[in-house]
């Protein structure tokens, strides 16, 4: 009973050990203004389109909202729907058609935003294992910032 419990703690151990040899650490260099520029770059861009995803995807509720009231509406219309007249049969059918097509609209923009958050998750991945590695000089900071400022201030000025 014992030896199987050592093995079993010597298996944890070992994966733990495998687990933390694949982590990356930060390697402890200083990485240059350029470097830096690329990488709040990147930043910016991620959060873009990550504001951007989060309007597309206030839009698909709101869709998926419309089609929950719709598909009451029908409901309801079928409760009361006169089964002997057959212009009311054939307006509920259009009804429902029409309500059909607006579920499977709003499915695929579903699927569609559910690419585009695992490609954005993916980036984002991407950018953290490029750029945090690198540990930035306080100047190099500074002065990054202020090109970033003076670049901003100078595009809301324009015209």
């Amino acid at each position: 009973m014992s030896s199987l419990r050592v093995w079993f703690l010597l298996a944890c151990a070992l994966s733990s050990a495998a687990a933390g040899a694949a982590t990356v650490k930060p390697s402890g260099a200083f990485g240059t203004r350029a470097q830096l520029r690329e990488c709040l770059a990147l930043d910016d861009a991620l959060k873009l389109r990550s504001s951007g995803l989060e309007s597309t995807t206030v839009a698909i509720n709101g869709k998926m909202a419309a089609n929950e009231a719709e598909a009451a509406r029908l409901a309801d219309m079928k409760k009361t729907l006169d089964r002997s007249d057959k212009a009311a049969i054939a307006a509920f059918n259009q009804a429902a058609l029409a309500h059909n097509q607006h579920v499977q609209q709003a499915d695929e923009d579903a699927s569609g935003a559910e690419v585009t958050r695992a490609r954005l998750a993916d980036d984002k991945a991407e950018m953290d294992q490029r750029c945090g590695a690198f540990t930035y000089r306080p100047a190099d900071i500074d002065a990054v910032d202020k090109e970033r400022r003076k670049a901003a201030a100078a595009a809301a000025s324009a015209p």
